[in-house]
């Protein structure tokens, strides 16, 4: 019965392993490509939208230039 016992335990522990190792590999593709993705926003901040500390000015109102007419063609100018 001892014998079964330690068996049972000794391939319990191996597949706890094993399943560790998988979910960690998992996991560490999902971490790499969210760091990435937040590194990338990151540089994509314009910096208009700054405070003069470096910090996302959620305070102040942004100003846009909203057109209403899309169908708006630039003439170019003939030589």
């Amino acid at each position: 019965m001892q014998d079964i016992l330690n068996i049972l335990y000794t391939y319990s522990l191996f597949g706890a392993f094993l399943l560790g190792c998988v979910v960690a590999f998992v996991f560490k593709g999902y971490l790499d490509e969210y760091i990435e993705n937040a590194a990338y926003a990151k540089q994509m901040v314009h910096p208009e939208m700054l405070d003069e500390n470096g910090k996302i000015d959620l305070e102040t109102e942004l100003l846009y230039l909203r057109t209403d007419n899309i169908d708006v063609t630039l003439d170019e100018d003939e030589d």
